[in-house]
């Protein structure tokens, strides 16, 4: 049986040039002062709440509360509504992605889950706004834990299968640093993000969507584990 995780911004979902605005307008709300950068590479664990805490210990020396970790996601979540409102062609699945996940869905010997470095709430907001009911698919978000490799193991966890192959479909170095640390197979998505980066962290197979689905399922069979691990 073959497991493969997705990552949701910039893999499932086009969404991620509006995203970083709401974020840092929902930071600024919670917090009361200017996120210093929307740079993801920055930061050790690139999760909503892992980037939450890494701020708060540069510049205060605190501890992350649940109760603001809870009013950060609903200050993120409006954001992102007021910002649909707005610009809903902001707001696009990637090329494909539906109907591939569909396609998985009725596919015996292929489970898949979500493993994000959103939150929950604001996460399956821009996968329905793309079309795709993510309630229905097993995972893990920043809430689950701080780091991508954390949350991995979760939503691993929490398909409660024993698979023999675990595929990661992600968009972002980090995703590709974290099947390097699991060891397991990685597809890089480069719809949103730029191929360059991705090799420098090891990675070998590449889609630019998932319109071609014999190019996705080509791809299933010859990713590799990036052989590269993150810089410090």
């Amino acid at each position: 049986m073959r497991l493969i995780l997705f990552d949701i911004d910039g893999t499932l979902t086009a969404t991620s040039q509006i995203d970083n605005a709401c974020y840092a307008r929902a930071f600024r709300k919670t917090f009361g002062r200017k996120i210093p950068t929307t740079d993801w590479n920055s930061y050790t664990h690139v999760t909503d709440v892992g980037i939450l805490q890494e701020l708060l210990d540069r510049e205060q020396e605190l501890l992350l509360e649940s109760d603001d970790v809870e009013r950060f996601e609903s200050n993120y979540r409006r954001e992102l509504e007021a910002a649909f409102v707005r610009r809903p062609e902001a707001f696009r699945g990637v090329p494909g992605a539906r109907q591939i996940l569909r396609r998985l869905a009725c596919s015996p010997d292929v489970v898949v889950a979500l493993a994000t470095g959103g939150m929950r709430r604001t996460a399956l907001f821009k996968l329905s706004r793309a079309g795709i009911d993510g309630s229905r698919i097993p995972g893990a978000f920043a809430n689950d834990a701080i780091s991508r490799a954390d949350i991995a193991r979760t939503a691993i966890a929490r398909t409660e299968r024993e698979p023999d192959d675990v595929v990661y479909v992600g968009d972002g170095v980090w995703d590709a640093w974290t099947a390097a640390e699991l060891g397991i197979r990685f597809i890089g998505v480069v719809h949103e993000s730029d191929p360059a980066a991705l090799r420098r962290s090891g990675a070998t197979t590449f889609i630019s969507d998932y319109g071609d689905a014999d190019a996705f399922f080509i791809a299933l069979e010859t990713a590799s584990v990036p052989a590269a691990t993150r810089r410090h």
